[in-house]
């Protein structure tokens, strides 16, 4: 009696996370087939609370489901990756990633006068510096004597979550802003600030980027990973003053994987 022919590679492991229900791709479209596909996989994990870590399709599963090949599949599975919602571990598959971590979007003056206990702010270098145009319009700076404070920072608000921030304080109206981030960054702690100023109004914008190598290593991604890139102008209104100015322009950096950006909205 012959044997049965065995199933060569590695077994099977059933997924958590159900293909049922999901449409076929439009070969017709001129939407590239990979972007067709994580659009897909994606409603898939939204359509219902799947916990973290639980097992993904895998590659062969995805095949056999959509009829399409591992090169539309891989790239696929990336940009699920890059979005966060999935994680994949070498050797063992891929799986639904932890929820992502809400943050608010503030630059580093505020972050300094009202002390969140859910975020850690490390200064990593502090200098006193001449503005560019972008910094000079943005901080509506018109005296060429006028310095900044120009400080990179990290903030932490939980692990994974990290955000680069680039600030540029006017020290016209900031004076403080120099002596409170090097304290920072030589103990630690939270210094005490005499700001007399109150913070009033944000502008932000916030488009799609990359990190580059050194941000990347400061916050534990890769290089090329994902990130939103944050522009905000911090207002403020001087004491004995009854209009309020812009105060602080910041880059920031926040991992698109692990966070979500949150905003009160009047």
């Amino acid at each position: 009696m012959a044997k049965p022919k065995q199933r060569r590679g590695r077994p099977r492991q059933s997924s958590d996370v159900s293909l049922a229900g999901s449409r076929q791709l439009d070969r017709t479209s001129q939407v590239p087939l990979y972007v067709q596909l994580a659009a897909q996989l994606n409603r898939l994990l939204e359509a219902d609370a799947w916990k973290p870590g639980a097992r993904f399709a895998s590659e062969r599963e995805i095949e056999e489901e959509f009829e399409v090949s591992r090169a539309v599949i891989r790239p696929a599975l990336e940009l699920l990756v890059g979005d966060g919602a999935i994680v994949r571990v070498r050797g063992s598959g891929a799986f639904v990633a932890p929820p992502r971590r809400e943050v608010r979007p503030a630059g580093l003056v505020k972050l300094l006068m009202d002390p969140d206990e859910s975020h850690r702010v490390s200064v990593l270098s502090v200098r006193r510096a001449k503005p560019d145009r972008t910094v000079s319009r943005s901080l509506a700076i018109e005296d060429p004597r006028t310095r900044v404070a120009h400080v990179t920072a990290l903030v932490d608000a939980g692990e994974p979550s990290a955000c680069i921030v680039y600030s540029y304080a006017s020290l016209a109206l900031v004076p403080w802003m120099l002596a409170a981030a090097e304290e920072r960054k030589g103990s630690g702690e939270a210094p005490y600030l005499d700001a007399n100023i109150t913070l009033t109004r944000t502008e932000l914008a916030i488009e799609h980027s990359f990190l580059a190598e050194w941000e990347a290593a400061q916050i534990g991604a890769g290089a090329g990973d994902p990130t939103f890139l944050g522009r905000l102008v911090q207002f403020g209104r001087p004491a004995g003053s009854r209009r309020d100015r812009p105060i602080e322009f910041t880059h920031l950096l926040y991992r698109a994987d692990s966070i979500q950006l949150a905003f009160d909205l009047d």
